[in-house]
C-alpha cells in the first residue's frame, strides 16, 4: 500500500509543477517579477522549471533511458508550447527560442545526473 500512495503522491507533484509552470507562463509582462541578477536571469528560471519537472516525471514514471528520451522530447514540446502560446494569448509576453532551448537543457541535464547515479534499466 505504500508503494502505490508514494506513486499516486508524484503524480499529484508532477501534475501540480507542470501546472505551475503554465500559470507561471500565462502571467501577463506586466506581472512577472523584474529580477536582474544578470542578464538572461530567466533563462536559469526557465532551465530549473524544467529540470525539475523532469525530475517529478521521471519520479512517477521510472527511470529508464526511454522514459528519459521521451520526458526530454515532451519537456521540448511543452517548452515551445508555451512560448508559442504566449506570443499568441498573454500580454506583454513573447515568443524567444532560448526559453524553449533553456527548457530542453534543464531536462538533459536531470537526465544526464540521474543516468550518472546508475539508470535502473
Amino acid at each position: 500500500m505504500m508503494l502505490k500512495s508514494n506513486k499516486i503522491l508524484h503524480f499529484i507533484g508532477s501534475v501540480l509543477w507542470t501546472i505551475l509552470i503554465f500559470v507561471g507562463c500565462s502571467l501577463p509582462g506586466r506581472d512577472v517579477p523584474k529580477v536582474h541578477v544578470f542578464d538572461h536571469f530567466d533563462k536559469i528560471v526557465h532551465f530549473t522549471f524544467f529540470l525539475i519537472f523532469h525530475f517529478l516525471w521521471i519520479g512517477f514514471l521510472g527511470s529508464n533511458r526511454n522514459r528519459h528520451l521521451i520526458l526530454i522530447l515532451i519537456s521540448g514540446i511543452y517548452g515551445f508550447f508555451l512560448e508559442f502560446y504566449q506570443v499568441a494569448y498573454v500580454e506583454g509576453r513573447s515568443f524567444d527560442v532560448w526559453d524553449g532551448i533553456a527548457d530542453i537543457c534543464g531536462a538533459l541535464t536531470c537526465a544526464f545526473m540521474m543516468f550518472r547515479n546508475g539508470p535502473k534499466m
